[in-house]
Order: C-alpha cells, then structure tokens, then sequence
C-alpha cells in the first residue's frame, strides 16, 4: 500500500488530496471547503477533461470531490492521475492513465456545482446534479438525470449519429441524428451533445 498527500491552499478554496491505492481500491479527494480569504470568488463551475472509458458523475451534499474506482481492473487504477488547475470560480480537473476496459470511475462532486465535462469515447452518467451542466462526448453513451424539467431554462440537446430519449422536454427531431431544443423558465442551462451514440434522460 502507498499513501501520498498534499494539501493546497488557494484563495476561498481548501484542496485536500488524499491518495490511497492498495491492490483493490483507490480513492482521491479534494476538500472545497470555503473560507473568506479577501476578494477570492468562490468556486462555481467544474470542468472535466476525460478520456475513453465508464463515468459516472454524482451529486452529493459535501463540499468534497471524490473520485472512487470499481470493477475487474481497480489494480490498474494506481496508475492513474488527477491533475487540476483553478482559473477564478473556475476548477479544471483531468483524470489521466485511466484503464479503458472493466473499470467504472465514479466522481462524487457538490450537487449545486455547475458541471462542464468534455469526454472521447465510452459511458457517461450524470445524476444528483442540480446546477447548469454542459456535456459533450465523442463516442457512446451519455445519460442525464432530470427529474423535473421546470428547473431548466434554455435546453440544446443533440446527437448526430444516434437516437435522444426522454421526454422532459418533448419529442426529438431530425431525420439523422435526433435533437431537441427548449425554452423554460428555469435557472439552470442544459447542454448535452452526443456525436456517435444514444443520449438518454432519466426522471
């Protein structure tokens, strides 16, 4: 077993990261406790850069970030890298050497945190998250959870080769390819494009 860690301090935001990896399991989190320190803005919006594989982003009641892993190859997470970057109320946050196949990585974020993530190829799964979410993945499945469609505002759902489903906000569109655009009355802005896969919303 190896167990590293480092703390940072960065204005309003505490990042706590502890690393502990044994051959079944491993567990990265960073804490964004807030604290008044002067004129720093308070963190708002996490950006994911991800690559190939299985995802899942869930929103909790913390002010935590955890990224935990399951699956036949957790062994082969030791290998991999959390890397992240603050910009403002901005936090970008990029997981490397990733296994590609028998790992699901499961990335537990505050609830009300806006969410952009960008991904290559692979599952994706949003659930428990309430703030604006902008979502774009390359190749395969993108699944969204919205469990009342009055908390949104402008809705752009598309997917180019694949099929949308959901009917929050009506019936898809298009002949190739499916999409779906939506004017509420809501506070939060969903974006969600899919270029080669299925788009599904959940209740």
């Amino acid at each position: 077993m190896s167990i590293a860690f480092r703390w940072w301090s960065v204005g309003l935001l505490s990042l706590c990261v502890t690393l502990a990896n044994a051959a079944s399991s491993k567990e990265e989190t960073l804490n964004l406790g807030q604290r008044p320190m002067g004129d720093t803005p308070m963190i708002k919006t996490l950006r994911l850069h991800l690559r190939d594989g299985d995802y899942r982003i869930v929103g909790v009641d913390s002010d935590d970030i955890t990224v935990r892993t399951d699956g036949k190859n957790k062994p082969l997470a030791k290998k991999m890298k959390v890397r992240f970057n603050r910009k403002g109320d901005v936090l970008d946050l990029t997981l490397l050497n990733v296994p590609k196949n028998e790992l699901q990585v499961t990335i537990e974020i505050p609830k009300e945190t806006g969410l952009y993530a960008r991904m290559r190829a692979g599952d994706l799964s949003v659930v428990g998250v309430a703030g604006d979410k902008d979502l774009e993945l390359t190749g395969g499945d993108l699944s969204v959870q919205v469990p009342d469609p009055k908390d949104y505002g402008p809705v752009d759902l598309s997917v180019k080769f694949g099929d949308v489903s959901g009917s929050q906000f009506g019936n898809p569109k298009g002949w190739m390819g499916n999409s779906i655009r939506w004017d509420g009355s809501g506070k939060y802005r969903l974006h969600a494009h899919v270029f080669a896969g299925d788009l599904t919303l959940k209740p």
